[in-house]
């Protein structure tokens, strides 16, 4: 048993009151334990010393911490998504020439399948393009995790500056360390999309080794997840895009390669991917869209229990005991007016007998 008062920072509130009514009940027995004071007066004064003493046990919030089993509520989802250039790549299903479309289809399908997967748990979402970003704070509102993925679109073409999963590593890195210090009992699943390809000629490897933020120490606050990685051997190309409408279109035009002037062609590195994998500690799948791609179960079904076998199965939190003291209180208050309503009666009984003597 312990004391949590209701409201945030009440303390001094709490001991306010006390002090106020303890200086009233000092006072008021002067009288009520007086040698000319009447058995009633002391009975009124025992009452409410006894309301006053459920009153600020009713502030100070008597509860007690309990434990109680949730394992799925306790999962948290954090999606890393890839939104360069190179994810609008034309070789998902074999591209829209085959009805398939782009890489981002693919993670816009397998985001829903993870999203469908963990019902009740709380998804935080990670995007990558120029910069790293946190779009989704830690939430259980699935509504905004399917907004998000429907609203999922490459960056602007015209503000690629190249680009790098490294240049996230920092970001995830301190998002899970705050979540661990926050809810150290809850399990953490993450989720890389993205087809590996680093455009950056290396600013976001120097900018993760200056912050300290490695793979592997996302691996040591990470309990699974997968690294899903887009795209065919052979590649694809990429259009255009300017925002002004929610996808490119068959119109836009192809985004070149300057060395060559003819259209790039975005080729996922597997190698970076997988090395990513095997620091995280999580499966490693590629995605292409084929008959050949693993279910979305295989990365979507995770062993929470085993995750939690370290005790983190179960959450604490706080039960307060205040009903009982709520009744006490209301039956004493209700005590107290009958007691001054019959007190009043009997003074105006004897004001009147007052008067008939006169």
């Amino acid at each position: 048993m312990r004391f949590e008062p209701l409201l945030p920072g009440s303390w001094p509130l709490v001991i306010a009151v006390a002090l106020v009514m303890a200086v009233l009940l000092w006072w008021s027995a002067r009288w009520a334990f007086c040698a000319l004071a009447d058995p009633g007066a002391r009975a009124s004064w025992w009452r409410r010393a006894c309301l006053a003493l459920v009153t600020v046990l009713v502030l100070a919030g008597p509860a007690a911490a309990i434990t109680e089993s949730s394992p799925v509520s306790n999962v948290e989802i954090y999606l890393v998504v890839d939104r360069t250039g190179s994810m609008a790549a034309e070789d998902w299903a074999g591209g829209p020439d085959a009805g398939g479309g782009t890489r981002l289809d693919g993670v816009k399908s397998d985001l829903t399948a993870i999203r469908d997967a963990w019902p009740q748990a709380r998804f935080c979402i990670l995007a990558l393009d120029g910069a790293a970003a946190r779009e989704l704070p830690l939430t259980s509102d699935l509504g905004a995790v399917t907004a998000w993925i429907g609203s999922l679109q490459q960056e602007i073409t015209q503000r690629s500056q190249g680009s790098s999963l490294e240049r996230i590593l920092p970001l995830l890195v301190q998002t899970l360390d705050r979540a661990k210090e926050k809810n150290p009992e809850d399990a953490r699943l993450v989720y890389i999309l993205s087809d590996g390809e680093a455009t950056d000629d290396g600013q976001g490897a120097a900018e993760a080794s200056a912050a300290g933020a490695t793979w592997a120490k996302a691996g040591q606050l990470t309990d699974g997840g997968a690294v899903l990685g887009y795209g065919t051997t052979s590649g694809g190309m990429m259009r255009s895009f300017d925002g002004s409408s929610s996808t490119p279109g068959s119109q836009d035009k192809y985004i070149l390669d300057p060395d060559t002037g003819r259209p790039a062609v975005s080729v996922p590195d597997t190698q970076a991917l997988s090395t990513i994998a095997k620091a995280l500690g999580v499966p490693y799948f590629q995605r292409t869209g084929g008959s050949d791609d693993a279910p979305t179960g295989d990365f979507t079904s995770q062993d929470v229990s085993a995750v939690l076998t370290d005790g983190r199965a179960k959450k604490n939190r706080i039960r307060y005991f205040t009903w009982p003291l709520g009744v006490a209180a209301s039956v004493l208050a209700s005590w107290e007016i009958v007691a001054l309503i019959r007190a009043d009666r009997a003074l105006r009984r004897l004001t009147a007998r007052g008067e008939e003597v006169r």
